[in-house]
C-alpha cells in the first residue's frame, strides 16, 4: 500500500473488506509518501516489486508516479477524482493498463444542483492547490458552471501552508457567500489552519470530503464515504488476486453521495 498522507477511512475500509476473503492470506506492507513527491519516488524506486503480487495507491499523484515505474504488477488505486482526465486510465471500462481502482469523484453539476436547494451562493472561492492535477481538473470544472448556476467564482491557490491566512483574508476581502475545499491533499492536511479561520469570518465552507465536517468542523460536506471506496477498491484487488486482468475490471464510482452538516458549526455562521 503506496499511500500519500498516511491511513485513512478509505485504507481501513480497503483492508476490513480484504481480510474478509478466506481464500487468501493476506498481508499488508505499507509506505507513507507524507505528502512528500521526493519521498514517493524513493518509496517506488526501492520498491521490490516481486515481493507483492498487487499494489494499492491512494491518489492521483501517488498512481500516476506508480503508473510511470510499475509496468508488470497491478494497481489498485482508490481516492483518484478523475482518472480519466488525469490519464490514469483510458476509460473506465477498460484502462487499457495494469491499473483499476474506485474513484471519489464527485460530479460538479450534480453537486451545485443540490447546493442550489439548500444555500444561496453568489460568489464562491474556491480554495486549492494549483501544482496538483486533479485540484486543477476540479477548478476548471467550477469555473465552466458559474454561467448555469449563477455564481461567481473567486480563486483561491493555496501552494503551501504559508499564505493560507492571506488566502483566507482575500477570499474575507472579496465578501464571498461560500468556500469550496476539492479533493485535494495540500488542502485536506491544512484543514486545521483553513477551516477555523472560514468559521472565525462567518464563511460557510463546503468540503467534498465529507470526514472533514466531522473532524475538521467544516460547514458542509457533499461526498464519497471513504470506507465504502475502500471495500469497492477491495473487490477489484480480489478479482485480480483470483486471476483477472485489471484492464478488463471496469474502474468505478460510489452511486450515492453523503451529504452531512455540522450543526455546531451551522449554528454560528
Amino acid at each position: 500500500m503506496v499511500l500519500w498522507r498516511g491511513i485513512t477511512d478509505a485504507e481501513k475500509g480497503f483492508q476490513a473488506k480484504m481480510k474478509k476473503f478466506e481464500e487468501f492470506d493476506i498481508n499488508f506492507t505499507i509506505f507513507n509518501a507524507n505528502q512528500d513527491k521526493k519521498n514517493l519516488a524513493r518509496i517506488i524506486d526501492s520498491l521490490d516489486k516481486d515481493k507483492y503480487d498487487l499494489i494499492y495507491s491512494f491518489g492521483t499523484t501517488v498512481t500516476k508516479a506508480l503508473k510511470s515505474k510499475i509496468k508488470d504488477r497491478p494497481i489498485v488505486f482508490n481516492i483518484v477524482s478523475r482518472p480519466v482526465k488525469a490519464n490514469v486510465i483510458d476509460s473506465w471500462e477498460h484502462s487499457g493498463c495494469n491499473i483499476t481502482g474506485a474513484s471519489n469523484a464527485v460530479p460538479m453539476d450534480s453537486a451545485f444542483s443540490s447546493l442550489s436547494k439548500v444555500m444561496y451562493i453568489g460568489r464562491l472561492g474556491f480554495l486549492y492547490n494549483p501544482k496538483e492535477a486533479n485540484s486543477k481538473i476540479q477548478r476548471d470544472e467550477v469555473e465552466k458552471l458559474q454561467k448555469k448556476f449563477g455564481y461567481v467564482m473567486v480563486d483561491a491557490p493555496i501552494e503551501d501552508v504559508n499564505n493560507i491566512t492571506e488566502v483566507i483574508q482575500q477570499l474575507v476581502d472579496a465578501k464571498i457567500d461560500a468556500a469550496l475545499l476539492p479533493q485535494d491533499s495540500l488542502v485536506k492536511a491544512s484543514a486545521d489552519k483553513i477551516i477555523p479561520l472560514l468559521n472565525k469570518n462567518k464563511i460557510p465552507s463546503i468540503v467534498t470530503i465529507p470526514a472533514m465536517v466531522r473532524d475538521n468542523k467544516a460547514f458542509l460536506g457533499l461526498g464519497a464515504n471513504y470506507f465504502e471506496l475502500g471495500k469497492m477498491a477491495a473487490d477489484k484487488a480480489f478479482l485480480i488476486l483470483s486471476g483477472k486482468n485489471p484492464n478488463n475490471i471496469p474502474s468505478s464510482t460510489l452511486d450515492r453521495l453523503h451529504l452531512t452538516v455540522n450543526l455546531s458549526t451551522a449554528s454560528y455562521i
